[in-house]
C-alpha cells in the first residue's frame, strides 16, 4: 500500500508523525495466520489456497474439493435467548457437507463444549423446516489450536466422532471434530512430519513471511497461500479487530502471571505504538490497550523524541 497513514491533527500536534504505510506497520507487529482475523481474511481471498488446507484436513486431493460457498458465519438463533454462534470459516462443499474452521490463539476454557455446540448449530441449521432428517448434511468441526488440549495425547492431529464405547463402531458420519495442536508440532513423529497436515499447521505457525515461503516451496496451494498473506491489506474494521486480538493474548500472558514483567510492558508499548502508526485513533489504541488516551499520548511523544 503506497498511500501514506494520516492522523488527526490532534494526534500531530502530540508529536507522533507517521513515516510508514499501514503495510509496514502490519509486518512490524508481525501478524500471523494464527490471528483469526488474518487465517480468515486470506482464507476468504484465497480459494485455492482453502482447498489446499481442507484437502490436507480431509485427505483428499485438493482438487477434489470445489464448489467452494461461504455461508454466513453467523449462526441462526431459533429464540432470542439462544446462545449466538459466530464462526472463523464456516464452508459449504460441493458434497453437501458444511465445515467449520476456528483460529484459536489462546486457551479456552471447556473448548470441547464449544466446539460440540458450534457443530450441534451447525448440524441442526442444515435441515430446513418440513424436510426429512435424513437430509441433515455432514457438519465437520476443525479447530486449529495454539494451545494444548489433549495433554495425556503426544499426537498433534486428532478426529474424533460419537462411536460405541466397546467396539468402536461409528454411530453416525454426520459429526466430526478435528483438532490441530499447535503447540505439539516440535515433538511430531518422523511419519507425522511427512504429512500434508503437518506442512500446513508449520505454515500457519510460521512467524515470518521468509519461513512461510520456505515451507511453501513445490506446492502450488500452499504458495497461493502465502502470495495472498504477503499482498493483501485488511481494510480498517479488520485491522482493529486483529491488533485487538493481539494485545488480548498479551493481556492473557500478564494475567497468569499475575502481573506485567518489563518485557512484557515493553512489549504492550511496542504493540501501542504499531497501531498508532497503523493509524488507528488515539481514542480506539486506548480502548484496545486498556490505558487512558494521556498514556497513549506520551508513550507517542516519547517514541518521536528517542
Amino acid at each position: 500500500m503506497d498511500k501514506k497513514v494520516q492522523l488527526n491533527n490532534e494526534e500531530k500536534m502530540d508529536g507522533f508523525l507517521v513515516d510508514r504505510s499501514r503495510q509496514d506497520a502490519m509486518r512490524e507487529i508481525k501478524l500471523t495466520l494464527k490471528n483469526d482475523v488474518v487465517f480468515r481474511s486470506v482464507f476468504r481471498r484465497s480459494k485455492k489456497g482453502l482447498q489446499g488446507l481442507l484437502g490436507a484436513l480431509l485427505d483428499a486431493p485438493p482438487e477434489s474439493i470445489r464448489d467452494i460457498e461461504f455461508l454466513d458465519t453467523h449462526l441462526d438463533q431459533e429464540y432470542p435467548e439462544d446462545k449466538e454462534g459466530i464462526l472463523d470459516l464456516r464452508i459449504l462443499c460441493q458434497n453437501k457437507r458444511h465445515i467449520n474452521i476456528e483460529m484459536q490463539m489462546y486457551h479456552v476454557n471447556y473448548w470441547e463444549d464449544r466446539s460440540l455446540f458450534y457443530n450441534s448449530k451447525l448440524f441442526v441449521s442444515s435441515v430446513r423446516k418440513g424436510e426429512d432428517y435424513r437430509n441433515a448434511k455432514a457438519c465437520i468441526h476443525i479447530g486449529i489450536l495454539d494451545f494444548t488440549l489433549f495433554p495425556d495425547q503426544r499426537e498433534f492431529y486428532s478426529i474424533h466422532k460419537i462411536a460405541n464405547v466397546k467396539t468402536g463402531r461409528i454411530y453416525s458420519d454426520k459429526l466430526a471434530f478435528h483438532v490441530v495442536e499447535l503447540s505439539k508440532l516440535k515433538q511430531a513423529s518422523e511419519t507425522e512430519k511427512e504429512t500434508d497436515v503437518y506442512r500446513w499447521a508449520r505454515l500457519i505457525s510460521a512467524g515470518s513471511i521468509q519461513e512461510m515461503k520456505t515451507l511453501a516451496k513445490g506446492d502450488e496451494y500452499m504458495k497461493e497461500t502465502v502470495d495472498t498473506f504477503e499482498d493483501f491489506s485488511l481494510d480498517d474494521e479488520e485491522l482493529y479487530r486483529a491488533f485487538r486480538r493481539e494485545m488480548a493474548i498479551m493481556d492473557r500472558k500478564a494475567e497468569m502471571k499475575d502481573a506485567y514483567e518489563e518485557g512484557m510492558e515493553q512489549g504492550k508499548q511496542e504493540l501501542v505504538l504499531n497501531m498508532l502508526r497503523a493509524g488507528i485513533s488515539i481514542e480506539k489504541v486506548a480502548s484496545i490497550a486498556n490505558l487512558s488516551v494521556d498514556v497513549i499520548r506520551e508513550w507517542g511523544k516519547a517514541a518521536d523524541h528517542s
